[in-house]
């Protein structure tokens, strides 16, 4: 717990320096139009998260330096984008190549006998899940609300998992700090790709201390509100003839926004749903114990809430939509 604690103090030590540098040379989210906001917020949240947890990272667990190299790359990755527009294919070869060169180091799936296989699956999960808690960066605070409860989940479910998991659990949480509804500062691209990459290294490290359905379950499960999110937009998105590739303002937390939901109920909603997903996981990996099955009533609750919410237009012209081309 002292790695999750230095994460927390040091990134919040680094807030306020990375708060003045982003408003000095203009590193800001401006209004535009699939945005909430109405005024002007800095980056550089996610550079603050990056200092928080790799300090931790560096202090207890030396060993997993490259692994920090890796996250830094990621972050990079992020921050060109938040500064100067990146392409989108650009943007996955290089975290394509980064999620391979995570396989060299070990972070593979052991899901089939075939290592080209896992190979090819590790690196689809780790580039799929950084860009799904991109997409989930659509609500003050969310994103760090959502990566942290995963985070913590995945730590507490495999233990041997905590010294990745719980010094970036500390930055996000931290982070909260000044991005609690209504932000005064975002993480950008930077953190929401960096912290989607660190969850997806977490979870492969902790679903390879399992085999068989255990391990997907661990794997999948503490993310589950990621996965809901993203596969609830690319449904919505298909079912209309609407481009993938297309922004908007049809995630999950704007479509209970327009129930009228406020920002920090949406953020309760996260939390109680990250933490029944957690709960989910945390049962069914006890199978063939009868315990297990209790995770099948909050499996088919998730799956009625996704259906509801898929229900909600949020296209409609009464609403005014505001889509744009990324």
């Amino acid at each position: 717990m002292l790695s999750f604690v230095l994460a927390l103090a040091v990134t919040l030590a680094a807030l306020w320096p990375c708060r003045h540098i982003a408003t000095r040379f203009g590193i800001i989210d401006r209004p535009g139009p699939r945005k909430a906001h109405t005024g002007s917020v800095p980056y550089l949240g996610g550079v603050a998260i990056l200092v928080g947890g790799g300090a931790s990272l560096l202090w207890f667990h030396t060993e997993l330096w490259p692994v920090l190299i890796l996250l830094t790359l990621v972050t990079t990755i992020g921050l060109v984008d938040d500064i100067k527009y990146l392409p989108v294919w650009a943007r996955l070869i290089g975290e394509g190549a980064i999620a391979s060169s995570a396989v060299a180091l070990g972070f593979s799936l052991h899901l089939t006998d075939s290592p080209a296989i896992n190979a090819g699956l590790s690196v689809a999960w780790m580039v799929g899940l950084t860009n799904s808690f991109n997409l989930l960066d659509n609500t003050d605070g969310l994103a760090s609300t959502v990566a942290a409860c995963s985070l913590i989940a995945i730590a507490v479910i495999v233990p041997a998992s905590a010294g990745l998991a719980l010094p970036l659990a500390g930055g996000a949480i931290g982070f909260l700090a000044i991005n609690r509804p209504p932000a005064k500062m975002y993480m950008g691209d930077a953190g929401s790709l960096m912290l989607g990459f660190g969850v997806a290294l977490a979870s492969i490290k902790a679903a390879n201390t399992a085999h068989g359905l255990h391990a997907v379950v661990i794997l999948a499960f503490p993310v589950a509100l990621a996965l809901f999110d993203t596969s609830l937009v690319i449904a919505s998105r298909l079912s209309t003839g609407r481009p993938i590739q297309l922004g908007g303002q049809d995630h999950f937390s704007h479509r209970l926004r327009l129930l009228g939901w406020t920002p920090y109920q949406v953020l309760a909603a996260a939390l109680v749903a990250s933490l029944a997903s957690s709960a989910c996981a945390a049962l069914a990996v006890r199978y063939p114990l009868d315990v297990a099955w209790l995770a099948l009533p909050i499996g088919v609750a998730f799956l009625g809430v996704w259906v509801a919410l898929l229900r909600i237009d949020p296209y409609a012209v009464a609403l005014r939509p505001k889509i744009e081309v990324l």
